[in-house]
């Protein structure tokens, strides 16, 4: 499905464009609701503005969100939903959250506390950007929910205190770049809590830096709203998955990579071995259990199509004359004996030549 915007929807969605900004206002933590601002870094004069530099360290935690502290840091079980809830200008049941407008992804992050976030520290735990099936973008999400986004903390990483970024891409500026031109570029909406984790374990996920995952170039940083998509490039490093071996935030990559080429190989497997069994089907029925060892090695040593048509006439010619001249006669993988017969004895040799960089 496909999502576009006429010059009459993007004029509607200019309108709001003064009054449509957000900010972290809540966060519930094991059911418990905190109230606004608790377990969250101090707001700036002006909290609901948004980052749009992505080389300034405001987009770590917001402005001045590094050089301040929370008043507490809350504690939360590793492997428990936390509820994280935004706001544009209160935590009152008429406030529209953020406007239609802004539409984009929603993000959440985490780092060690002692960190103050800087460094590669930070791990993604959390992502949504945009649903093809319904049309729907997080942003949607969260304006139908009264502002609020759950996300499940992964259940193996160290008790200790972190860092909870929460973060908003509005994308209604976002067909430039804004190292072109300041006064459009993507909109970062980017809030600290901090939490206490307990009952977690021993996973340490590889961190990245921020500033330093985006490019105000990069896709999903850039990207016209207003044009067809039928999807949308989240920014950033993967989501960090709970489970052995998932320990850099990259793992769902890599898994990807396995299947495609175990399947790859399968597949020339059979191919060749079908091949093979075709151009001779005596040998194969007379020979002996050395013999087809045998064959197999020599088969998984040269796996090319190339070796399968050198010699076809060859190996034709061979298997007739075997069926020919001595029908009833096993293959044996000694010695030959020295023929008793009166007919000549005539030796078939099948050289068989890898073709150069066919070797698997």
């Amino acid at each position: 499905m496909k999502a576009a915007f006429s010059l009459g929807s993007a004029l509607m969605l200019l309108a709001g464009f003064a009054n449509a900004h957000t900010y972290l206002s809540k966060l519930t933590l094991g059911g418990v609701q905190e109230s606004e601002g608790q377990c969250i870094r101090p707001y700036p004069a002006d909290r609901n503005f948004p980052v749009k530099d992505v080389t300034s360290t405001d987009i770590t935690c917001g402005v001045g969100g590094v050089s301040k502290t929370a008043s507490e840091t809350c504690p939360v079980k590793a492997g428990s939903t936390i509820t994280v809830e935004w706001h544009h200008d209160n935590d009152s049941a008429s406030d529209d959250i953020i406007d239609i407008s802004h539409l984009g992804p929603c993000m959440v992050y985490m780092a060690p506390l002692e960190s103050n976030g800087s460094g590669d520290v930070w791990f993604k735990i959390f992502e949504d950007g945009y649903d093809a099936a319904t049309s729907t973008w997080c942003v949607n999400k969260i304006r139908n929910n009264g502002g609020k986004l759950d996300v499940a903390l992964p259940a193996d990483i160290k008790s200790g205190d972190y860092l909870v970024r929460t973060e908003i891409i509005a994308l209604h500026e976002s067909d430039t770049d804004y190292a072109v031109n300041p006064a459009r570029g993507s909109q970062f909406y980017v809030n600290c809590a901090q939490v206490s984790v307990t009952n977690g374990g021993s996973a340490e996920p590889q961190g990245y830096a921020i500033p330093g995952i985006y490019k105000s170039n990069a896709p999903g940083v850039i990207f016209n709203l207003y044009s067809s998509y039928s999807s949308y490039p989240i920014p950033g490093p993967a989501v960090y998955v709970s489970g052995p071996g998932n320990g850099n935030g990259e793992s769902t990559d890599e898994s990807t990579d396995v299947p495609v080429e175990s399947t790859d190989s399968s597949a020339e497997e059979s191919n060749y071995s079908s091949v093979e069994n075709t151009d001779a089907p005596t040998e194969n029925t007379g020979s002996s259990v050395e013999e087809s060892t045998d064959s197999s090695v020599e088969e998984s040593n040269y796996s090319s199509a190339e070796e399968n048509t050198d010699a076809p006439t060859e190996n034709t010619d061979a298997s007739q004359n075997s069926a020919t001249e001595s029908p009833t006669e096993e293959i044996s993988t000694d010695a030959p004996e020295t023929p008793t017969s009166s007919a000549p004895v005539v030796t078939y040799t099948t050289t068989i030549t890898a073709a150069p960089g066919k070797c698997h």
